[in-house]
């Protein structure tokens, strides 16, 4: 798989999804030459679709399978902090391009944040939570 990351001072996203190493340097050449700058192309082994983004506040961006992400939820606590987003899930089943090419529009993936209530109802529910819309485990 070949992912487009981008880190731009304290922010980051991810710009692209590809199967494809060809159609990946592609999408790289049409990113204005503003934002290019920013981007990297990397490739991760074994993994394909669908397949999981886990994004965590000041750490890099992980790529997960199913088995993957079923451990993470099993080793994710709630905490004291009601509030605390423990981590976003994007869950990645085909390319992904944002129409401006290298901009930030991961808002359109389908994701979920995990706080607390994901937790707790993934412990009441196992599994078969990850089923949902959200998740499509």
């Amino acid at each position: 798989m070949f992912i487009i990351l981008v880190t731009k001072g304290s922010m980051k996203w991810v710009s692209g999804v590809f199967q494809a190493e060809e159609v990946a340097r592609k999408y790289m050449d049409l990113i204005p030459d503003e934002l290019k700058v920013y981007q990297e192309l990397i490739q991760i082994e074994n993994i394909t679709y669908p397949f999981y983004i886990i994004e965590r506040q000041d750490s890099p961006f992980r790529f997960l399978g199913k088995d993957e992400v079923i451990s993470l939820f099993d080793k994710t606590d709630v905490s004291e902090d009601e509030d605390e987003v423990h981590f976003n899930i994007y869950t990645i089943d085909s390319d992904y391009r944002p129409k401006k090419p290298g901009t930030d529009y991961m808002g359109i993936l389908r994701h979920a944040h995990v706080t607390n209530d994901v937790i707790e109802k993934y412990r009441e529910e196992g599994t078969s939570f990850l089923n949902n819309e959200d998740f499509l485990i």
